[in-house]
């Protein structure tokens, strides 16, 4: 039986997770939050990577993983063994590392969840107080002004 290489998903946390077969990817992704979204043949999307606050994801990590799938496929085939390729990040930045299935280190924490759309909605205006004046003897509010004549000239 060949070897396979295996995407760890997610790549950012212990606990969960699912080996995405790398011959069942039929797309990669990288979304405005700098996600990386693999869909399989099925249309199942995955999401082995997202930014986190202090250590954002670069904007081409999606084609990263593609390098890194390669490496792994090449890795497989020399060692006739399977290959895990998971994202693991440093103080500064992330990078996909390939693994043997018994050398895959512990997932690192899980980052906070993308930001979602902003769904402000902007407070009432200020109610600003009111002076009511009295109104004695029922005076018109408004008195008729008095128009012009037709025939004069006016400066």
């Amino acid at each position: 039986m060949p070897a396979t290489v295996w995407i760890l998903n997610p790549s950012f946390r212990d606990g969960p997770y699912q080996l995405l077969r790398m011959g069942w990817v039929a797309r990669i992704e990288q979304d405005g939050y700098r996600q990386v979204i693999v869909h399989d043949t099925r249309g199942d999307k995955h999401c082995p990577v997202r930014s986190t606050e202090d250590v954002e994801v670069p904007s081409d990590f999606g084609l990263q993983l593609l390098q890194a799938l390669d490496r792994a496929r090449r890795a497989a085939e020399e060692a006739d063994s399977d290959r895990i390729v998971a994202a693991r990040r440093s103080e500064d930045s992330w990078s996909w590392q390939v693994y043997a299935p018994d050398e895959v280190p512990p997932a690192q924490d899980d980052p906070p969840a993308p930001p979602s759309k902003s769904t402000f909605v902007p407070p009432p205006p200020p109610v600003i107080p009111r002076t009511v004046i009295p109104n004695p003897a029922e005076m018109p509010l408004w008195a008729p002004q008095k128009q012009p004549e037709p025939d004069t000239v006016t400066e």
